[in-house]
């Protein structure tokens, strides 16, 4: 991500908005895990809530870069009132406003907790509800859930909303032989720290969620972005099984990534620019006189660093941005390239799954790219050439969306698999004022959110969204589907003639939902289908775009990018970048 002012300003708003004012804790919240005691309070919508619960040890000292650690129980009954903070990473919005900030860091290690959201009824009824855990984006890198309020969604589907932190960044996923010593765990070894907290997280889910009024047979797990990436990384990983029984991956990515090239890769390799600050590059940054010591005192070292120390060296391209390596096909966490393990049912955790993406993902990184935007007074973006703008969307876009939808999707079914239900947000309806939202915007990464949670109501989507009565519309058909999804594993419900029918993924005739107001549609099905060699060809031949921008994209969209590297072919690569 490109994080420019007018995204800081657009955060800080949301972040702002989501308040810090702490209701007292209410008698009736009384819960008893498998930990000890805790207590929430009463949230909106009558709902309770209780956050900030510890689902795993603070995983500092020699617990950094380990699997997760059981929490240690406690005596007294424990105060579960306000969000956790935020996980180790860069300075950055996305974090809330319980981020720690030091020199190159916000957010602290001691970070694994969790927030659960219950209709207040839940706690009474003999039957218990579904549960649906959100999993935040970010790159991986960045975020937290502490600015996602499940309240709305928990009240309306009549469900119980589980979000969690996970370790981020170097702390979450890093490989090096120092940290994998003789006698540890394959976990320990693995060096998918931020996934095995996930997976901590989900486990923590099966023994304790029936004492808020869950059923622990009935877990969805749902995310966005990188939290859509994790939930494939669920449905992939053999340690997840079990965990839950639906997925919703919204613009998610297949990515898992070579453990060999995560710790060292040639910076002319094509795909390095996926693996920059790699452990070779790193480790010698951080402790310089590593090369002539052991593994046992290299570990020790790095150990003794503090976040601020180790992050300041990292390669960053912008405040906030940088990339690293993370999920490694490790062959314990991950035993095999997503396609391959789709192609059997046995191999991989195959339960009924949603997944989409919005039609103009690219355009939320696009929009602070001074290739295709002028500054009007030095901070108005506009864009320089609408049609070539909307073309170089369209080819990020449409192979995010190939990638993580028509491809799993037509993989799984295929083989055995699904059922599985695609969709296309195509929301665009935003403010014009003073800035060409819809142009410059669209309907780009992560605008489907606030639509999910209910929330497009609250400020600033308020301020960003136009055509209220419409999208008011939209944002309880998603929920609808979302929570009839998570009650069956069917998102129409059990009346035929509530919502449009989403049928799951055929090989032929209607495959996909559009999601959209009714002025520009509606929500119905459609036939649209992509494919790798449409897009590859586009990217080849459109004159828009010069030989040497299409030779840059080539690996960045085929090979670099958020998915899987299928698309690319070397030879065709070496032949767009040759001189003429």
């Amino acid at each position: 991500m490109n994080f420019r002012p007018l995204m800081y300003l657009g955060l800080s708003l949301l972040l702002s908005a989501c308040g810090v004012q702490q209701a007292p804790p209410a008698t009736a919240t009384r819960v008893t895990l498998d930990t000890g005691t805790i207590v929430g309070n009463e949230g909106d919508h009558n709902t309770f809530q209780w956050r900030g619960i510890p689902y795993a040890a603070p995983p500092l000292g020699e617990l950094r870069w380990r699997a997760p650690a059981p929490v240690q129980p406690w005596s007294d009954t424990r105060e579960a009132l306000a969000y956790g903070p935020a996980c180790v990473q860069p300075d950055n919005p996305t974090a809330g406003p319980n981020a720690p900030k030091s020199e190159h860091v916000i957010g602290v290690e001691d970070c694994l907790t969790l927030n659960v959201f219950a209709p207040r009824a839940a706690l009474r009824n003999q039957s218990r509800l579904p549960v649906m855990v959100w999993i935040h984006g970010g790159g991986n890198m960045m975020g937290s859930s502490q600015v996602y309020d499940g309240t709305i969604l928990a009240s309306s589907q009549d469900v119980v909303v589980v979000s969690m932190n996970y370790r981020l960044g170097l702390f979450g996923w890093i490989r090096h032989s120092a940290l994998r010593p003789p006698g540890a765990s394959r976990a320990d070894h693995s060096g998918n720290y931020g996934t095995l907290d996930i997976i901590a997280a989900l486990q923590w889910v099966q023994r304790n969620i029936a004492n808020f009024g869950g059923d622990p047979d009935q877990v969805t797990i749902f995310g966005e972005s990188a939290g859509g990436r994790n939930v494939w990384s669920m449905v992939q990983s053999p340690l997840a099984k079990g965990l839950f029984h639906r997925a919703i991956v919204q613009s998610g990515s297949l990515k898992i990534m070579d453990a060999v090239k995560s710790e060292y890769i040639d910076e002319s390799a094509p795909d390095y620019p996926s693996h920059e600050n790699n452990a070779s590059q790193l480790i010698p940054k951080i402790v310089p006189e590593a090369a002539s010591l052991d593994d046992i005192a290299v570990a020790a070292a790095l150990r003794a660093k503090t976040p601020d120390e180790i992050y300041a060296q990292v390669i960053t391209q912008s405040p906030g941005n940088y990339e690293q390596p993370r999920l490694f096909l490790d062959g314990y966490v991950f035993t095999e390239p997503a396609l391959e393990l789709f192609k059997d049912p046995r191999k991989y955790n195959a339960v009924p799954i949603i997944t989409g993406t919005n039609r103009d993902e690219d355009k939320l990184f696009m929009m602070f790219d001074e290739r295709f935007v002028d500054y009007k007074l030095g901070f108005i973006p506009s864009v320089k050439e609408p049609l070539r703008y909307n073309k170089a969307a369209a080819l990020g876009s449409d192979t995010w969306r190939i990638y993580s939808v028509d491809t799993p999707a037509e993989v799984i079914t295929t083989h055995g698999g699904g059922p599985v239900y695609t969709y296309r947000f195509d929301f665009d309806e935003h403010t014009s004022f003073i800035v060409d939202l819809p142009l410059l915007l669209g309907a780009g990464h992560a605008i489907e959110i606030p639509f999910v949670f209910g929330t497009h109501e609250s400020f600033p989507w308020t301020w960003l969204f136009s055509n209220n009565a419409q999208r008011a519309v939209v944002a309880d058909t998603m929920m609808t589907y979302w929570g009839n999804f998570a009650h069956s594993g069917n998102p129409n419900g059990s009346d035929p003639n509530a919502l449009p029918t989403w049928t799951p993924w055929r090989p032929t005739g209607k495959n996909i939902l559009l999601l959209d107001t009714q002025d520009s549609g509606g929500v119905r099905m459609v036939e649209d289908r992509l494919s790798i060699e449409s897009v590859r060809q586009r990217l080849l031949t459109d004159t828009a775009f010069s030989r040497q921008e299409r030779c840059e994209a080539y690996a960045r969209i085929l090979l670099n990018g958020y998915m899987i590297s299928d698309g690319y072919d070397a030879s065709e690569h070496d032949q767009l970048c040759a001189t003429q």
